[in-house]
């Protein structure tokens, strides 16, 4: 945890000791009580995070789930209900976990494989989609997507 400690820091000091980042870290984070841990790598250290109700249509039927806006949708699934939706590079850059909203809206920038018109249809990559509202969307559309 010390590397987040280092950027934080750094930042906000940069013109002080630049030869030796650790030592001053360690003293300016005890002095000023930054915390590692304080925020997600999204919030760049504000610890500010909403949730959303986030319900998937699938195969087998309507599941609801509760995903905090710094989780994707595709492994909180499987954390919290235990779902297991289709994937196969966890990066955004395939179409095996893509899904289509049908209400809401997503973060999807992480991803690559869809263009502005897919994304604009309300195909989303699953996998690196970060609910930004409550959000409804259909499962396993990836044969929609190549016809």
């Amino acid at each position: 945890m010390a590397a987040s400690t280092i950027s934080l820091t750094t930042t906000f000091f940069h013109h002080h000791h630049h030869h030796q980042p650790t030592t001053t870290t360690t003293k300016l984070s005890t002095l000023f009580g930054l915390k590692p841990n304080s925020g997600s790598r999204r919030r760049g250290g504000v610890t500010m995070m909403a949730s959303y109700k986030v319900t998937l249509i699938t195969p087998e039927g309507k599941k609801e789930m509760t995903c905090p806006d710094n989780a994707y949708i595709l492994d909180h699934a499987e954390e919290a209900l235990g779902i297991n939706l289709p994937y196969s590079c966890r990066a955004g850059a395939c179409s095996s976990c893509v899904g289509k909203i049908v209400s809401g809206t997503v973060d999807q920038s992480d991803g690559s494989f869809l263009d502005d018109d897919q994304i604009e249809k309300g195909f989303v990559l699953t996998c690196v989609a970060l609910p930004k509202s409550d959000v409804v969307i259909e499962t396993h559309k990836e044969n929609e997507l190549v016809d």
